[in-house]
């Protein structure tokens, strides 16, 4: 009669895995490990001119960050006349950062095969998918009663 059941140093392996996969996250976490990932950015833009936009959350914070600053010069406007002259420029590039951060939101994808996300996900030598266990999303349901299909 063939055993069922796995051998045991296949669920050592399995925990291995997982054990490593969740290290790997906690380093990818850790302070030092964003440091040392900033000094390369820092060293490869010294080397060459690079001009990338930094993540949408950030240039989203910064956008809303200017926008807060315009609104306080504006209230300051009458006391500084400096501000009346700052005020216009920090609004701009505000809504400015602020509407690059929602494009590079929507065009970033959710991250699963054929969006930017890196291609499609493995584990084990076998192809991971992401996707509901349970078919079409709520939303996938709605375009295609919308399209009559």
């Amino acid at each position: 009669m063939p055993q069922s059941n796995p051998p045991p140093d296949r669920f050592q392996r399995e925990i291995d895995d997982i054990i490593r996969i969740a290290e790997r996250r906690l380093e990818h976490q850790s302070f030092g490990y964003r440091m040392r990932k900033s000094t390369r950015r820092l060293s490869g833009a010294i080397g060459g001119v690079s001009l990338r936009l930094p993540s949408a959350e950030a240039m989203g914070g910064i956008g809303l960050a200017l926008l807060m600053v315009a609104w306080l010069l504006s209230l300051v406007a009458l006391l500084v006349p400096l501000a009346l002259f700052l005020q216009p420029w920090a609004l701009g590039f505000g809504l400015l950062l602020l509407v690059l951060a929602i494009v590079k939101s929507v065009m970033r994808g959710r991250g699963g095969a054929g969006s930017g996300g890196g291609g499609t996900r493995m584990w084990r030598g076998e192809r991971v998918s992401y996707g509901s266990p349970y078919g079409q999303s709520f939303l996938s349901r709605i375009r295609r009663m919308l399209r009559g299909r």
